[in-house]
């Protein structure tokens, strides 16, 4: 091999370790979106990120959009109160969306 091409473990090891934190990070996200809900509607959050300023919380269903929507005083205020990591910006609005979960596959084309 040539000094040109570089093993593939030292290109796309860092690539995948930045990926790892990303995932971890999203995850960490939705848990403290479900945890600052104390309805039902906690239980229907498919999974939460943010985009700039912005909160965007995927719901299982368009029936509980309005119930997550009608918190969003309350997660606004419970997830800006926590210590926000190094670079984080507060947020300051919440879309809510419908969203599908990951483990419902479509069942007449199997994905």
């Amino acid at each position: 091999m040539t000094d040109r091409f570089k093993p593939l473990g030292e290109t796309v090891g860092p690539l995948f370790a930045q990926l790892e934190q990303r995932v971890a990070a999203h995850a960490e996200l939705t848990d403290r979106v479900r945890a600052a809900l104390t309805g039902p509607e906690k239980d229907h959050v498919v999974s939460a990120s943010c985009r700039g300023d912005t909160l965007v919380v995927l719901a299982d269903s368009a029936a509980w959009c309005p119930q997550i929507r009608y918190a969003q005083v309350q997660l606004l205020e419970l997830l800006n109160s926590s210590a926000p990591s190094p670079g984080e910006k507060p947020v300051t609005k919440v879309k809510v969306r419908v969203g599908r979960k990951p483990s419902e596959a479509n069942p007449s084309t199997g994905r």
